[in-house]
C-alpha cells in the first residue's frame, strides 16, 4: 500500500487515473510520516519501507528513482526469497 499526505479524494483520483492496483492511505495528520522520519518542516522525503507479513521492516529505500522504483522493489523481494 502507499501512504501519502494527500486527501482521500485526491488519492482516489490518482489511483483511478493511473489504474493503480493497490490501496493508498491518507496520512492527513502526518503522524505516520513523523513516525518513519519522512516528515520535515515544509517538505517530505519520498522513501519506501518494505515490511513483511509479520510487520517487520525488512528494507528501506532512501532514494526513490521514479523511473526504476517498481523494478527496484521487485528485485529486492526476489533477493529476499533466495
Amino acid at each position: 500500500m502507499g501512504i501519502s499526505y494527500d486527501s482521500k479524494a485526491t488519492l482516489k483520483k490518482f489511483r483511478e487515473k493511473y489504474d493503480i492496483q493497490f490501496n493508498f492511505l491518507s496520512d492527513f495528520n502526518k503522524s505516520t510520516g513523523r513516525a518513519y522520519g519522512v516528515s520535515w518542516y515544509f517538505f517530505t522525503s519520498r522513501k519506501t519501507f518494505l515490511i513483511d507479513e509479520n510487520g517487520v521492516l525488512i528494507h528501506t529505500i532512501d532514494s526513490v528513482d521514479i523511473n526504476t522504483h517498481a523494478s527496484d522493489i521487485i528485485t529486492l523481494f526476489e533477493k529476499g526469497k533466495s
